[in-house]
């Protein structure tokens, strides 16, 4: 039974209806029941929804005949006042079909499905308890329970968005849950994530309220103020980037202005990599709102019109293991419009694939058309009857004409009263038809759209006229744009005087054909009705379009036209546009702004577009708007891939006689970056860059001869210039930006040069790259890639001269200039001073933080090359380096590829595989496997050797990694692998900070066998390298204290100085213990228990030893080697 009957409010409601009726049939407003039944019907409620209530008509029919009797009422004439008649049809509610209030029928199961997820979602969020802020990176990165990811699929109008809707009230009733619908729009498709930002906004203006709220009680924290002070954190630099997109957040973050800051070349000219910032500034602004709603529950309508990057971002969303709290994610589309070749199927189908790997749920519901008993209750809600069999034959003609379609049956029902085949008699109190007559009259009913075209077309005329206007605009539209339409347009045949916009608007969202969705704006209610309101007439052409889109050109404002831009163009381009330079040239203006969004398919059609409209003489009249349209259609083109598209661009421009160096070189530097980057072409990179730089003045003058010579007397020269340089709190204010476009461009080559020159073992020209970079810095001011030309600069002085504190003043110095410039190429500069400067004279732990910081700093920019390695430095080497525990670090490996794997980098990920294995092999006892080799279920070096090409840092790595497991288990082999190789791994990795214990671990081997078999071969490389260690702590080097303690000790044991060696091991042990190495001091006091037992014959002293260096052992995790030891401890 319906609410309203139970509690009374129904009958109150049909006695009003009687009082109503009977006062106008006193006045005589009717002259019988068939004139009473003749006006009837006005629909209301939501056009989406179908429902189900029941009234008790037979309630309804008493309380009106009571009143009716109540008032002796008479009939009087025809010449009664028809103005009350009027009003009291309008006053009427028994006589309209009831939608508004009712629920969902036949949607029982599907509804059942979606609320257990809801219920495994909560029930996942109760368990956990409130997220914590405090809690760290390293215990974010835990299990991803708390998402569920449902995608509703169905035919057009069976009830999508109506069942995700179920859920929309008992979210937004808990204190902290929230709501938030987004819909993706075909006509509208060329700014990307539109359908994520709409939704996004909804979210901030929802906690921007809430913080206004909090401002009017003094004693509620401003909740805005530091959510806003968090974001701006996590943001950093890449905040304004999402303001293009969510206008809200710059409401909530003051500072940040639509196109606020300058966008550097170098964070414009990967655009790979300006995708990723953008991804990961929303990835950090829901993780942030998710924060402050839990749960979230984000229904994204007509997916299968969703770009490829709002599902990417959908898939980054719900994948998110370092968001801990509750997500979820419904996805409604049209299965009939989605086949295997779409991205809307593929992107499910892999999202199948990870669900496991990143512990989240996926749900498929399935939603068809209802049968004949379903589209038999509908009719009865609709209607308030009660009686099944009374509705049974016109529920079987409904449900042949509309397929049991919900939206097609309540347009079909609407249809029928409209064409009075279904009327409503107030005299006898209640809905009369003909079934034969219904399904006579109807034969030639074929879709939803021509039942809403015809219903239209009974609206007034000027209305008509309107609805095009509206549908143009797209899924939603603002009265204010609809107004300026109207006043251009009114000249053919709208009059704009008698009634306003916001009349005629309000007649239309009565009419349900529109409903709000903000402070004077719109959307349709669903995607037939703006289609059908698109053909409502033969207006909407190309030219009816053309003059919408010259209209909104020539009326809006500066401000309004960016804002309008896409719709203003796309609508310009839908028309028959003849050769005109403004639209070439606002082409060129979409395009722009396309690119600057990481909208690169619609920045490629707009630069085409706008070429058309060039006329033939173009490069002489219109030089400017020709020369950009051409470079930017080159540059995205690349960035989508099609290299022939941009060849096209890239001839054009080249082939011009005129064309100079500066105009060429946009185009040609997008060539030589896709050679770097993609083809990974490192040798044909070298090659056309250094043509590029020579273009520019520049000429290395490099040669494999004269390299070496050139290296020693640049690096001295650069050296000594740097170190003259302002110091590093005053060195941008001083030097100031690098202003000249030449100078800026020079230095990105420089920087291509320099990493390719890495990776094809040119270190030679590598290095005179780098020296050139500092030197234009210091002559020209700071560039983009300035702070990495310091940075590489530090590990120069360190790998030639050993240099250890200029090393850390030029990484301080380029900390700074990244910090103070903004520039791109942060994440690297943090690399590279955390690989190669400041361990050296830091202690690990801070470059802990460094480390953090530079990962951050890369998943912002979207550099997420070095992301990835600052996050393997922070959370795998460094951490080992140390001496913490393996467990915990094993614990993270898993995590740590999988967010490698969805940022599709492998190399990275086969680094951590590598140090995986190697910590697996010392945490793990295994009888059936040798664990002193690099081998094993997570990585085999043999096998990789045998199915890859490895490359000098991979090389590098495995043999340090092998080194390691030899040292723990088999310090023969290692000390014999030591002469053999070595200084193999500093020449393969030179500066790196992981030469420290690769050093010490050798240099113990090497003793370990000099005092065993007393060969001179083994004492001299062992000394050699003690010799090094020493140096390091006598530069600073805060880290390795107990190294060079533990030489002193092993050079004493070698020439018999028994106590010295005794006093200097036990304080080795007692400085790595403190200091938290404990992989050193388990070693040391192995190393101390042979020395015991060989040397003094202690065997009492040196079993206590060794069980300490088992309990050292066990404490680091390292229980492979533990049972060793346990072994050789019982012998």
């Amino acid at each position: 039974m319906d609410a309203d009957v139970v509690n009374g409010s129904g009958i109150q409601s049909a006695a009003k209806d009687a009082t109503t009726v009977a006062s106008h049939i006193s006045s005589g407003s009717f002259e019988d029941d068939g004139d009473i039944s003749s006006h009837m019907f006005k629909s209301s409620g939501s056009l989406d929804s179908v429902l189900w209530e029941e009234k008790s008509s037979a309630s309804i029919r008493s309380a009106l005949r009571v009143k009716l009797k109540s008032s002796e009422l008479k009939l009087v004439s025809k010449s009664s006042n028809i103005q009350s008649h009027n009003s009291m049809l309008s006053d009427l509610t028994i006589n309209k079909f009831n939608i508004k209030s009712m629920g969902l029928i036949g949607r029982e199961r599907e509804i059942e499905i979606l609320r257990s997820c809801f219920e495994r979602l909560m029930e996942k969020e109760r368990e956990s308890g409130p997220y914590d802020q405090s809690i760290s990176t390293q215990s974010l990165i835990q299990s991803n329970a708390h998402k569920e990811l449902v995608f509703i699929s169905g035919y057009s109008g069976v009830g999508k968005s109506s069942l995700a809707k179920t859920l929309e009230k008992e979210t937004n009733e808990m204190t902290e849950g929230i709501y938030v619908e987004g819909k993706f729009d075909l006509n509208t498709s060329n700014e990307p994530y539109s359908g994520i930002a709409s939704a996004l906004g909804q979210m901030c203006k929802r906690l921007l309220k809430r913080h206004e709220q909090s401002r009017k009680n003094a004693n509620r924290v401003d909740v805005s103020f530091s959510f806003g002070s968090r974001l701006s954190g996590a943001l950093g630099p890449t905040a304004h980037l999402l303001s293009h997109y969510i206008p809200e957040l710059q409401d909530m973050l003051p500072s940040v202005r639509r196109n606020s800051g300058r966008s550097s070349e170098g964070e414009q000219s990967d655009f790979d990599m300006v995708q990723k910032r953008v991804k990961y500034a929303f990835r950090v602004l829901m993780k942030a709102l998710n924060a402050e709603f839990s749960p979230i529950v984000l229904v994204l309508d007509d997916l299968q019109w969703a770009d490829l990057s709002s599902l990417e971002l959908m898939d980054f969303f719900i994948s998110d293991v370092q968001n801990p709290n509750a997500l979820m994610i419904v996805g409604c589309y049209r299965s009939n419009e989605v086949d295997e070749q779409s991205v809307l199927f593929q992107k499910v189908q892999g999202l199948q694939k990870k669900k496991n790997k990143f512990k989240f749920h996926i749900t498929d519901i399935a939603v068809g058309s209802c049968d004949t008993d379903s589209v038999n209750k509908m009719i009865m809600a609709m209607m308030s009857i009660d009686d099944e069999e009374r509705t049974r034959g016109l529920a079987e003609v409904c449900f042949k004409r509309t397929g049991g379609n919900p939206f097609f049956l309540i347009e079909f029902m609407v249809m029928l009263q409209d064409e009075r085949l279904i009327s409503y008699n107030l005299g006898l109190l209640k809905w009369i038809w003909d079934e034969k007559r219904v399904a006579e009259a109807t034969m030639s009913t074929d879709n939803v759209v021509d039942l809403l075209k015809a219903r239209m077309r009974k609206m007034p005329a000027n209305v008509q006229l309107l609805l095009p206007y509206a549908a143009c605009l797209g899924s939603s539209f603002s009265t204010s744009t609809l107004d300026l339409i109207w006043r251009e347009q009114s000249v053919m045949g709208a009059d704009y005087t008698d009634e306003t916009i916001t009349k005629m608007i309000a007649l239309v969202v009565a009419s349900n054909l529109v409903e709000a969705c903000g402070e004077s704006k719109y959307r349709w209610v669903h995607d037939k009705v703006q289609e059908a309101a698109l053909s409502l007439s033969d207006t909407v052409t190309p030219e009816f379009q053309f003059q919408i889109g010259t209209a909104l050109y020539h009326s809006l404002d500066a401000n309004g036209l960016e804002d309008k831009l896409f719709d203003v163009v796309d609508l310009i381009n839908k028309g028959r546009v003849s050769k005109r330079h403004e639209f070439a040239e606002l082409n060129l203006r979409a395009a722009k702004k396309a690119k600057k969004i990481s909208a690169f398919p619609s920045a490629a059609n707009y630069a085409s577009n706008g070429i058309e409209l060039l006329p033939s003489d173009k490069w002489t009249t219109h030089r400017a708007v020709t020369l950009g349209l051409y470079t930017l259609g080159c540059e995205v083109e690349l960035a989508l891939g099609h290299v022939e598209a941009a060849e096209i661009y890239s001839n054009e421009v080249l082939s011009r006689p005129e064309c100079t160096t500066m105009e060429a070189l946009p185009l040609r530097m997008a060539k030589s970056l896709k050679l770097c980057t993609v083809d990974m072409k490192y040798k044909e990179t070298i090659a056309i860059n250094l043509a590029l730089l020579k273009d520019l003045g520049i000429n290395l003058r490099w040669t494999r001869a004269t390299a070496p010579l050139q290296c020693i007397t640049a690096i001295k020269r650069t050296i000594k210039m740097a170190k003259r340089a302002p110091s590093p709190k005053d060195i941008f204010e001083k030097l100031g930006p690098m202003r000249d476009p030449k100078h800026r461009s020079a230095m990105h080559l420089l920087a291509r040069i320099c990493y390719a020159g890495y990776r094809t073992e040119e270190i030679y020209l590598s290095i005179l790259c780098i020296c050139k970079m500092v030197e234009m810095t210091l002559k020209y001011g700071v560039g983009d890639v300035s702070p990495t030309g310091f940075a590489l600069l530090g590990a120069v002085a360190i790998i030639v001269h050993q240099d250890y504190g200029t090393a850390a003043y030029f990484a301080e110095v380029a900390m700074a200039m990244q910090r103070a410039s903004r520039a791109y190429g942060e994440s690297e500069t943090f690399l590279n001073a955390n690989l190669y400067c400041f361990p050296w004279s830091r202690p690990f732990q801070q470059c802990m933080a460094t480390a953090a910081e530079g990962y951050a700093s890369g998943m912002r920019s979207g550099d997420t090359v070095n992301a990835m390695w600052n996050l393997i430095c922070h959370h795998v080497w460094l951490p080992y380096t140390m001496g913490k525990r393996l467990g915990p670090i094993l614990e993270l490996c898993p995590k740590l590829l999988s967010q490698m794997e969805e940022l599709s980098q492998p190399e990275q990920a086969i680094g951590l595989e590598m140090f995986w294995q190697m910590m697996l092999n010392l945490a793990t006892t295994s009888e059936s496997r040798v664990l002193h080799k690099l081998e094993g279920d997570i990585f085999s070096a043999q096998a990789f050797a045998e199915d890859f090409t490895v490359s000098a840092s991979q090389e590098g790595t495995i043999h340090v990694l092998q080194g390691e497991l030899l040292v723990f288990y088999d310090l023969e082999a290692a000390a014999k692998r030591a002469i053999k190789d070595g200084d193999k791994f500093a020449k393969l990795s030179p500066g790196i900070f992981q030469n420290m214990f690769e050093t010490f671990h050798r240099a113990i081997a090497l003793f370990a066998m000099a005092r065993r078999t007393e060969k001179r071969k083994y004492r001299i490389h062992a000394n050699k390298l003690a010799k090094r260690i020493k140096g390091w702590v006598q530069s600073g080097n805060p880290n390795v204290g107990h190294y060079h303690l533990a030489m002193i000790a092993e050079q004493a044991a070698l020439t018999k100085k028994y106590d010295l060696a005794e006093e200097n091991y036990k304080k080795a042990i007692a400085l790595a213990a403190r200091t938290g190495h404990m992989h050193h001091a388990a070693l040391i006091n192995e190393r101390y228990a042979e020395f015991l037992y060989e040397e003094l014959s202690d065997e009492k002293e040196s079993k206590y030893r060794l069980g300490e260096a088992i309990r050292f052992y066990e404490e680091w995790g390292a229980f492979g080697k533990v049972e060793a030891l346990k072994k050789q401890l019982q012998s």
